[in-house]
């Protein structure tokens, strides 16, 4: 049986909003940018599809009586969907009555159309990229008028964009495919250029994520962040926040359901159709029509989920105005995406109620550092998706965050509450939630670059890592040398959680330092002993197996770089020595000054 988890929120379970009705300037401004009139009034019924919709929900979507009300509770539905296309084109032009959207024969979006009445409170008058491109064939007339307000400046290919401005690019998905926008999407991340996709599964996906652009979220909704592998206590900036430990004694499901969002984040491993928290999974299958021949998951095949059923959580289930989805693949472009499009998570996730859906393009390592930077991004920054791969940059040089939607209502919105407000924490008592959010302080010893300061308590870690890196791939020590595994587990708690998770997350710091310090001590200590016992230990021909294999040349500036997270230098006695290039060559050579791993005088800036 082919496993499509329904969306029904869990009983008793929701935070009440107030009932935002449109003012009368939202309106206006949507609807001149939408080239119609700014009066608003009535439609006209349309069918079937419309009377689901103003009946506030279709039966798959009927909450319990004991679920608060959302946003859209007793005023009139924003959104309106048609079958006809001569309807919508007639709603699109005349300009009233609510934002139409081109369902057609597709009946499942309106399950996403009457999540959105929850989610968003009003219209806003979206802030438009400077240039947009239409990929593949034409949109229908109405669809283009509505989505050309979206961009100020349009062009018809995208070799002809300009070298500066944000972007949009527009397409269904199966026309924008990576052989023909990746060149665009690589030129963006180089120079820093926000760029966002606006995409579906097919034009009425289109249409339906083009008329959420002109919606607005309510500003008291929270934001959160769930999280199977981040292990560092909660960031203060979010509302609700569950981490490793949380996704395995709380109702991921229950939380993730029953919430309006205004923004939401959700970091596991994963693929293009799944995202795992824990025994709960975010799951990208839709009761959209497959595609003849294409592959999908062990459902699509009638052998069920590899996960429990109870545990799936629909990603068009989600009410959120900025929905992340932190795993690999799961942004994968058309011809890089393993699976049938019917069963990509971010297709999934555009059905829904969601504005703007964050993800990514190819393999992501994304950790702390850059959910701190969703959490804190700013409207300065451009995007969300512009902040985390500026994060993500030391390790991954190419674009991996991606994102779907213009910039997001809920991004740069301040909630009416304290960081130590226990917003939103009631809702989540019964499954044990904790209620402080807040984390511990900034560490006094670091510096004003984030790195911990060389003159505090702990190991300065760009000299640590560096002289790790000499001793473990110079070919100094070989395979069977006794501390090489205490060595390899150093070195790699160094670079993954430290370099990266503890000197880019300052109120992480502490307890990690210590470790790291610890464990360098116990290091040091062991290395002395093995010098005493053995006076041939390999580690004492450092100056001979260097100095053989390093030139007198003049320091050079390193453009790249370096994995120890800084950029370094060359000393003069070693510029010509060649080693393996996961630190910068540079790094390592310089580290090889000294038979231990207590810090010297280095060269890494």
């Amino acid at each position: 049986m082919n496993a499509t988890p329904a969306l029904t929120s869990p009983a008793g379970s929701g935070t009440s909003a107030a009932a935002h009705a449109p003012t009368a300037e939202d309106t206006a401004n949507a609807r001149s940018l939408m080239g119609g009139s700014p009066h608003m009034g009535t439609p006209a019924a349309d069918g079937p599809a419309n009377s689901a919709v103003h009946q506030g929900s279709s039966a798959a979507l009927s909450a319990p009586a004991t679920t608060d009300a959302g946003p859209g509770a007793g005023r009139q539905p924003l959104f309106a969907p048609y079958t006809s296309l001569g309807d919508y084109t007639r709603a699109v032009a005349g300009g009233r009555g609510p934002l139409p959207v081109f369902t057609g024969p597709r009946t499942d979006l309106l399950d996403g159309i009457a999540l959105a009445e929850e989610v968003y409170s009003g219209l806003r008058t979206p802030e438009p990229c400077d240039t947009g491109v239409v990929a593949g064939g034409p949109l229908p007339a109405a669809l283009t008028a509505l989505i050309r307000p979206l961009a100020r400046h349009w062009v018809d290919d995208p070799h002809d964009l300009p070298d500066a401005g944000s972007v949009l690019l527009v397409g269904a998905y199966a026309q924008l495919r990576a052989d023909a926008v990746q060149h665009t999407l690589d030129a963006a991340h180089a120079t820093g250029r926000p760029l966002s996709l606006l995409t579906g599964r097919d034009v009425h996906s289109l249409s339906w994520t083009a008329a959420k652009q002109y919606a607005r979220v309510s500003a008291d909704a929270p934001v959160g962040v769930l999280s199977e592998l981040d292990t560092a206590a909660p960031a203060p900036q979010a509302d609700v926040w569950l981490g490793a430990a949380d996704v395995h004694r709380l109702d991921v499901r229950q939380i993730a359901l029953g919430q309006v969002w205004r923004r939401v984040l959700f970091h596991g491993n994963g693929k293009d159709d799944q995202l795992n928290l824990g025994q709960f999974t975010l799951c990208g299958a839709s009761p959209a029509a497959a595609a003849p021949g294409m592959p999908g998951p062990r459902c699509a095949y009638g052998l069920g989920c590899t996960k429990p059923q109870d545990k799936l959580i629909p990603a068009r289930g989600i009410r959120a105005a900025e929905l992340v989805l932190a795993n690999c693949f799961s942004g994968a472009l058309a011809g890089h995406a393993m699976y049938d499009p019917k069963y990509l998570i971010l297709l999934d996730a555009l059905d829904g109620p969601a504005q703007t859906v964050v993800a990514t393009l190819t393999a992501c390592d994304g950790q702390r550092p850059e959910n701190l930077a969703w959490l804190t991004a700013t409207t300065d920054a451009g995007s969300a998706a512009v902040a985390m791969n500026r994060q993500l940059r030391d390790i991954n040089p190419y674009p991996a965050f991606v994102k779907a939607g213009l910039q997001s209502s809920g991004l740069g919105l301040s909630p009416p509450h304290s960081p130590d407000d226990t917003h939103n924490a009631d809702a989540f008592e019964s499954s044990g939630s904790p209620r402080s959010l807040n984390s511990p302080s900034p560490d006094s010893s670091y510096g004003s670059d984030g790195f911990p300061d060389p003159g505090g308590p702990y190991p300065p870690l760009h000299r640590l890592g560096a002289r790790l890196s000499g001793l473990l791939d110079s070919g100094l020590l070989g395979p069977d040398y006794p501390l090489r595994p205490r060595l390899r587990a150093l070195a790699d708690t160094v670079l993954r959680d430290a370099v990266r998770t503890v000197a880019r997350s300052a109120p992480d710091a502490g307890p990690a330092l210590a470790a790291i310090a610890a464990e360098t001590k116990s290091l040091d200590l062991a290395l002395a002993h093995r010098f005493a016992k053995h006076h041939d230990d390999p580690v004492l021909a450092f100056p001979t197996y260097f100095g053989e294999r390093s030139t007198a040349t003049a320091p050079v500036a390193l453009d790249t770089p370096c994995a120890c997270g800084g950029r370094c230098a060359p000393t003069a006695v070693t510029a010509g020595y060649r080693r393996s290039p996961t630190p910068s060559r540079r790094c390592a050579r310089a580290a090889a000054t000294s038979p231990t791993l207590t810090p010297a005088p280095s060269n890494c800036a």
